[in-house]
């Protein structure tokens, strides 16, 4: 199944339309991305048109999208101006109009999802350090349990442990949860790793979107717009290209160190 986006238009896009894989980590890769994320997010504050699954969202029928989607912002907002973190959670709740039977219990399996102790919520959120603020977040965008999860650059400022944790968050969304992870970044290494499917803006347009692997391997576009690729596959592009041997498509570079020492040997 898919996620459609038709007729998307702002100040910044004209008549986009793409399709987002359901139940699949996708990335968003080039200039403005973050802005549509917004428009994706069905944020007023995008002043765009929006078709989400053929339905046109308007004030009037906000209500049917509002916790359907949800957009992971780049830096934490205190919306409440609140800073204990129970506090916190049931102003959410209550802003975001979350029914819930349990309160306690609800926040309690937020929490469990992303791998924080239940002792967080007696510290306050001015205590916390950057990698647990992104935890943070993503536990908040659990609650209303949303058919969506947008991601602004989640893995920037995180050092390498703190991303693979992350990470394995965002999968056992996708696998055991089923939910469709967007993901904008503007590190292609990072889309290239943790993406299965590729949507590459360029000059407010689509430029082309499919299997993630295929996009950054063979895209012709690219190069004739001069866009940066991973590492791995300009690695691996160059090598063909320069010495006429063909590695196998890798993420993993302790993978390609192997494929070039058998090579060479």
């Amino acid at each position: 199944m898919e996620i459609k986006f038709s007729h998307v238009n702002s100040k910044i896009f004209n008549d986009l339309s793409f399709v987002i894989p359901k139940g699949e980590i996708v990335g968003i890769y080039g200039d403005n991305g973050d802005k549509l994320l917004r428009l994706i997010s069905l944020d007023d504050e995008a002043r765009g048109i929006i078709y989400f699954n053929k339905i046109r969202k308007l004030r009037r029928n906000y209500y049917l999208f509002r916790n359907d989607i949800v957009l992971v912002e780049r830096t934490f907002v205190n919306l409440f101006n609140v800073d204990n973190i129970y506090e916190y959670f049931i102003n959410y709740i209550r802003y975001k109009k979350i029914e819930v039977r349990d309160v306690n219990e609800k926040i309690k399996g937020a929490l469990k999802i992303v791998g924080l102790r239940l002792d967080i919520l007696e510290r306050r959120i001015s205590t916390l350090t950057f990698s647990e603020v992104k935890l943070l977040q993503l536990a908040l965008a659990f609650l209303s349990n949303p058919k969506v999860i947008l991601l602004d650059e989640p893995f920037r400022g995180l050092d390498l442990n703190i991303r693979k944790k992350l990470i394995r968050i965002i999968n056992r969304l996708q696998e055991k949860f089923l939910k469709t992870i967007v993901i904008y970044s503007s590190n292609p290494n990072y889309l290239y790793q943790y993406t299965k499917y590729l949507i590459v803006l360029y000059d407010n347009k689509m430029l082309v979107e499919g299997n993630t692997s295929d996009v950054f391997f063979d895209s012709k576009e690219l190069d004739l717009y001069k866009i940066r690729r991973p590492d791995i596959v300009s690695f691996i592009l160059l090598v063909k290209d320069k010495k006429n041997v063909k590695l196998p498509r890798r993420v993993d570079v302790k993978d390609l160190i192997k494929d070039i020492y058998w090579n060479v040997k």
